[in-house]
């Protein structure tokens, strides 16, 4: 008895494990066109998965289903798991289908004959037509590319073109447009597209074979867009299939000797504005300088980053620039747009540097720089500053007035006129003795009165730097650029009362333990940077200066104070 039983348990596992993995085609040959069916079979395989079908080159897979089966007659057992595949060629010749791994199990291998049908208008219904301008470029050259889908004498839906995908390059789609024409009598519907392609290194670049198909609407007119590419899985009538011819494109070397930045275009152009349009340099005012560099041919991101040295007494902070790329139908339009806010520190005649952009002429094939000449500025003085030249002229046109008036004064010879003189002479002589004898009486009263206003003026302006220093605190807590700037020039000008400075930096000047916070001051001012801890620095140096002061009274601290004056000249 015990013998029975494992004899059958021994059948029923021999019969599981005769698995069996079968593939085949329910024609062959196959129209061009044509959709077929591709079968795989697995019997009694042990969880088997589905095969990979990637090493099927060429043949266009359209849809799947699977299918689960088990049987059992007699002993035997008998599980299948079956795939089909709806499956067509695209072209006539012969594919391999290769063998495939099921399990532990793989197939037998197919050849597979595929022939054009007698109806099959494909040449001359559809027609790719591929242009490529220029196929000679150095790395970073654009490269255009006009493809165009002529579809004559038939109406088609559920159109659809492999994409372009070439590895060490970078491609853009451009635009996209389609119209209609009449040529030798027959209407034709023409989809042309435009893209861009920038090789990355020098070499050869094939450009691959674009392949089309769509679907025949037949008898009448179709209700879908035209041009609607990619609506793949849609009920389809006759398939239609054409192909491109495959092109090079020669990436060369870059030139020799070339260093730099590699900017290679058909065009740049480099401009600059200043803002406000009223122009006018003036110390402590800001103006703003717009740099602005279009190229053809390039992207945004491949325009140089542009650098101009900024002159002494001369300060200036840079925004974040602006990068755009436009696609038109020529192509790519790059432009970089960099903002500065420039504060004049003095007076005078500054030279500006020249701006300089070098690029690559593909058109003439050598290099080429774009510049905006130096230039010669006039900056004028802040407007409580009088300058020392309008100053001397002042000087000098009141000692010309004396001199005029004293060339002016009539000399007599008459006796009359000289006795007239002599007792004018006598009379100022008493009045200036008289003036001595008065000065002389009342020299101590003064002297002491003296003393008291220079007294009562140090204590006025010990108490103006403490209620201004006191702002300055406040207004670096609230951390608003424009408040603390403006509580700082009011105490900048309770400090130096008889020089004030004409601007925040003279501050950092002439007390460096601010020069850096008050740099990053000017940087929320006219950078447009926003950052909290900016002023950290500012508010640390100014507090210590600050609390330093405030361990003496206001005495001690007017002396602490006076070394800040500076020297009178």
């Amino acid at each position: 008895m015990r013998k029975s039983v494992l004899l059958g348990i021994l059948m029923i596992y021999t019969n599981l494990s005769l698995a069996d993995v079968s593939a085949w085609v329910d024609k062959n040959p196959v129209v061009v066109g044509e959709m077929f069916n591709f079968h795989i079979e697995a019997k009694n395989v042990d969880e088997p998965e589905e095969p990979d079908l990637s090493g099927i080159r060429s043949l266009q897979v359209i849809n799947r289903s699977m299918q689960n089966q088990t049987s059992i007659v007699g002993t035997s057992i008998t599980r299948t798991v079956k795939w089909t595949y709806v499956m067509l060629a695209p072209s006539s010749g012969n594919y391999l289908i290769p063998a495939l791994q099921v399990g532990n199990e793989a197939t037998s291998p197919i050849i597979l004959k595929a022939v054009e049908s007698s109806q099959n208008t494909n040449n001359q219904s559809v027609r790719l037509e591929v242009d490529v301008s220029p196929k000679n470029v150095y790395p970073q050259q654009q490269v255009l590319i006009r493809l165009r889908v002529i579809r004559t004498g038939l109406e088609l839906e559920n159109e659809s073109l492999t994409p372009f995908a070439i590895d060490g390059t970078q491609i853009e789609k451009l635009n996209q447009k389609s119209f209609s024409n009449v040529k030798n009598g027959k209407r034709q519907l023409i989809t042309e597209i435009s893209y861009v392609l920038l090789p990355d290194k020098s070499g050869t670049i094939l450009l691959p074979q674009v392949r089309y198909q769509g679907d025949e609407i037949l008898g009448g007119n179709s209700q879908s867009k035209f041009g609607n590419f990619g609506n793949f899985f849609q009920q389809r009538g006759r398939r239609i299939f054409s192909n491109s011819e495959a092109q090079t494109i020669k990436v060369k070397e870059l030139p020799s000797g070339f260093k730099g930045w590699w900017l290679p275009a058909t065009k740049l152009e480099l401009e600059e504005k200043w803002l406000p349009e009223n122009l006018e340099f003036r110390v402590g005012e800001p103006v703003t300088r717009i740099l602005t560099v279009r190229a053809k041919g390039v992207f945004g991101n491949q325009i140089p980053e542009l650098s101009f040295e900024i002159p002494d007494k001369m300060k200036a902070y840079a925004d974040q620039p602006l990068i755009e790329t436009d696609k038109t139908k020529d192509g790519l339009e790059g432009s970089r747009v960099e903002k500065w806010a420039i504060i004049p520190g003095r007076s005078g005649t500054i030279k500006l540097p020249e701006v300089s952009v070098y690029w690559w002429d593909v058109q003439q094939d050598k290099t080429r720089i774009a510049v905006i000449p130096a230039k010669m500025i006039e900056v004028l003085p802040a407007n409580n500053e009088i300058p020392d030249s309008l100053v001397n002229q002042d000087k000098l046109t009141e000692k010309d007035k004396d001199t005029v008036l004293v060339s002016e004064k009539p000399i007599s010879t008459t006796d009359n006129q000289s006795a007239f003189w002599k007792a004018l002479a006598i009379v100022f002589a008493i009045l200036w003795s008289a003036t001595i004898l008065l000065w002389l009486l009342y020299k101590n009263k003064n002297a002491a009165k003296d003393i008291e206003n220079v007294a009562n003026n140090k204590r006025n302006q010990a108490h103006s730097i403490k209620s201004a220093t006191k702002n300055v605190e406040n207004a670096l807590i609230t951390g608003e650029a424009e408040i603390i700037q403006d509580a700082l020039l009011k105490w900048a000008g309770s400090l130096w009362s008889e020089n004030p400075p004409l601007g925040i930096e003279q501050i950092g000047e002439r007390i460096p333990e601010l020069k850096n916070g008050i740099k990053s001051l000017n940087s929320l001012l006219y950078g447009n940077q926003d950052k909290e801890d900016s002023l950290e620095d500012l508010q640390k140096k100014f507090c210590r200066l600050s609390l330093t002061a405030k361990k003496n009274d206001e005495n001690i601290r007017y002396s602490q104070l006076t070394p800040m004056y500076p020297e009178s000249k």
